[in-house]
């Protein structure tokens, strides 16, 4: 059997006695802490990023003018007091045109049939998905897209990663809700960013819903609460305590509606099993971490136990993006997962920019300020 190609870029390991390796070349616990100037210096810098942020910026920045790619820009200011900021993380108009935000040309295409063929009511945040490096619905659409276009290597992927639950996939679907504004479910727009259709080694019909971070923080608004939502979470049984408050805060409130979500879904019979699982960035410290707090509400979380009513539980799962590019790579898309890793997860090139910009800056140019600050999220 031929041997998958391995990824290049990834961080690297040596032995503890590697005298040779330097504290930047460590694997890393958290991310750097980059000096305003040097974000300044390459128009990634916004007020409101944190470290996570400030770093994947950067990191976009870099991967874009690697890719000759036009810097491209954001309106703030209100109707007749407007301004444009250049900012390293956009690309131009043009570019957007071209579909440079997806990794290959294929991928665009499926991001523009994804579009045209929309779920009526989905909601795709087009200007961000074109134009913003950094947007989750973007990183969606070219993490999944090789495994949209090949079953088979789907099939490969999530049986590495969730052996006991998948053994083959049989459909993609992105932005996908089972009852949309349906009173069955939530009455709303909630909706699941991937779900990908399996059968289970067991033969079961089943699916795998999921919802993607990857700058974000968990900190968006949380929906306008619904007495469906209370009445559902109650019902699901998923939870220790379907009232604690912590099931209600920004962030975990999302996953509580996507979990109870995907629960109805097998409720409803729609499939005999579920999972719902979140994939985010191992440096998005928040983002892993409220997926870790959330597990903890829960009464099983990996779902292998049945309601006590007999019916199947929904269980959780919580990965990180790095795991889900690896298992690309090792179900035989090599080439393809180093290009999504040097995109999206190589922060140590971040790392040695930093170093390099430091070195090399004279010291009274280092707080020179001469891009204006993003003081909006960008």
């Amino acid at each position: 059997m031929e041997t998958a190609p391995s990824l290049t870029n990834i961080e690297p390991t040596f032995g503890s006695t590697d005298r040779a390796r330097t504290v930047f070349e460590r694997p890393l616990i958290h991310p750097p802490l980059i000096p305003d100037f040097v974000r300044r210096a390459k128009q990634v810098f916004v007020s409101t990023d944190n470290r996570f942020g400030a770093a994947a910026r950067l990191l976009s920045a870099l991967w874009r003018e690697e890719q000759k790619l036009p810097i491209g820009a954001f309106i703030v200011g209100t109707k007749g007091d407007t301004r444009r900021i250049r900012l390293g993380s956009r690309i131009s108009p043009a570019a957007a045109r071209a579909g440079a935000n997806f990794m290959t040309s294929d991928v665009m295409a499926l991001a523009k049939a994804e579009l045209l063929f929309r779920e009526p009511g989905s909601v795709w945040d087009e200007e961000r998905l074109w134009t913003n490096l950094l947007s989750s619905q973007a990183l969606t659409v070219n993490l999944w897209a090789p495994m949209a276009f090949d079953l088979t290597l789907a099939s490969a992927v999530w049986k590495s990663l969730l052996p006991d639950f998948v053994q083959t996939v049989t459909r993609i679907r992105f932005e996908h809700s089972p009852g949309r504004f349906q009173e069955n479910y939530f009455g709303d727009g909630t909706a699941f960013d991937v779900v990908a259709e399996v059968v289970t080694p067991e033969g079961e019909i089943a699916f795998v819903a999921t919802e993607m971070k990857y700058v974000e923080e968990m900190l968006a608004p949380a929906a306008r609460h619904r007495e469906r939502y209370d009445e559902t979470t109650r019902a699901s049984g998923l939870y220790h305590d379907p009232e604690d408050p912590l099931l209600r805060r920004p962030g975990f409130e999302q996953l509580r509606r996507e979990h109870v979500m995907a629960q109805l879904m097998v409720d409803h019979g729609l499939a005999a099993r579920g999972k719902f699982i979140t994939i985010a960035p191992r440096l998005n410290r928040r983002a892993i971490a409220s997926s870790t707090m959330y597990a903890a509400e829960l009464q099983d979380a990996l779902g292998k136990t049945q309601h006590d009513d007999g019916r199947e539980r929904v269980g959780f799962e919580a990965f990180t993006l790095e795991a889900i590019i690896r298992a690309i790579a090792d179900a035989g898309e090599g080439e393809y997962a180093s290009l999504l890793w040097a995109r999206y997860c190589d922060f140590h090139r971040v790392v040695r920019h930093v170093m390099e910009t430091i070195v090399t800056t004279p010291a009274g140019k280092a707080f020179d300020q001469t891009n204006l600050d993003a003081q909006v999220e960008a």
